[in-house]
């Protein structure tokens, strides 16, 4: 029987206790390659001519698609985490020695993806300049932006919610491809993308409370997001609804009660 998104954060919780440090490290050392990325990419490609701007652009794709591979090897981590298996900073490596190409041909499928739907609003922008015109031209091309930028997204939520375990399912399955990863994510996420997108929802008002900490505070919330999400994905999978093998008590999970004093849904 498929759990709700309590459930899925009180495993998070359980998953994650004890084991900050590392989550919160693998984090950040997985995003470091995208941050990183657009600190070279300004060094190697100064300027605001066309092939400046076309180069920078090359290399920053070519750096997203790495950073796909360690980010997939933290989503191995926190499966390992989540199961009470051992775990390391070293599984952020895990892709590049199972055949990291899948991550490749499912990370440029999503990039696609992402051009496709954002092609109004970058021609909008391009092709069309509010420069050397009246206010109330100026204002309705900005209007004309933000209506683009607003379908975009809400496309992007309805094309992409059905794919979101892809990668799970690549850092799960050594010997599957990434056009088949795409397509189990579609037929898992078949009945659940109302409840994905709800549990994604629910965590905005801590995304907001955390603009008060100077967003310090995201350092803890997006490693309990991704706990989350890898809870859901176990879920989709009926692992929570097969009985549970033998563990190793130093790194098994306590059961978890949704009626414990400690499940708000925070």
């Amino acid at each position: 029987m498929s759990k709700n998104r309590k459930y899925w954060k009180l495993h998070a919780k359980e998953s994650l206790r004890g084991n900050w440090g590392l989550a919160i490290g693998g984090m950040l050392l997985s995003s470091a390659v995208n941050l990183i990325g657009n600190y070279m990419a300004s060094g190697l490609f100064p300027g605001e001519t066309i092939p400046a701007l076309l180069m920078s652009q090359a290399f920053l794709f070519i750096v997203s698609l790495i950073g796909m591979i360690f980010s997939t090897g933290y989503s191995y981590m926190l499966l390992n985490m989540s199961r009470g298996k051992k775990f390391s900073l070293g599984d952020l490596l895990y892709m590049f020695r199972n055949q990291p190409d899948r991550v490749l041909v499912a990370g440029l499928v999503l990039s696609l993806i992402d051009t496709i739907l954002m092609l109004p609003l970058n021609y909008w922008t391009i092709m069309t300049s509010p420069e050397a015109q009246t206010l109330d031209a100026q204002v309705s091309w900005l209007q004309t932006a933000m209506a683009l930028l607003v379908l975009g997204m809400v496309l992007g939520v309805i094309f992409k919610i059905p794919l979101v375990l892809t990668f799970y399912l690549l850092a799960d399955n050594g010997e599957m491809g990434g056009l088949e990863a795409l397509k189990t994510s579609v037929r898992l996420m078949r009945g659940k993308k109302w409840k994905y997108f709800v549990l994604e929802l629910s965590f905005l008002p801590l995304i907001i409370l955390s603009a008060f900490t100077l967003y310090i505070a995201l350092l803890w919330l997006l490693p309990y997001m991704q706990a989350a999400e890898t809870a859901f994905y176990m879920d989709a999978l009926g692992e929570f609804d097969r009985p549970q093998p033998e563990e190793d008590p130093e790194n098994s999970l306590p059961e978890i009660h949704p009626e414990d004093d400690y499940n708000a849904e925070a």
